[in-house]
């Protein structure tokens, strides 16, 4: 089996999807108590960018202690 070579670029990637959207939910209900739904696509980008940048930077950190 191969070793998964990206395997907290794949984590951080799902679990900033999951928290992002948790998140924009609540900031949406705080500030727009009307019209809630516009904040969960703002908040799921902005966790998986977050999402990206950790996973990249634990791969590659892992990449050159090996």
């Amino acid at each position: 089996m191969k070793k998964d070579t990206n395997k907290y670029l794949a984590i951080s990637i799902s679990l900033g999807l999951c928290f992002g959207a948790g998140v924009g939910i609540i900031i949406g209900i705080i500030m727009n108590k009307s019209n809630f739904i516009s904040g969960i696509p703002l908040g799921a980008g902005l966790g998986m960018i977050i999402g990206i940048i950790v996973g990249s930077i634990l791969d590659s950190n892992n990449k050159k202690i090996k």
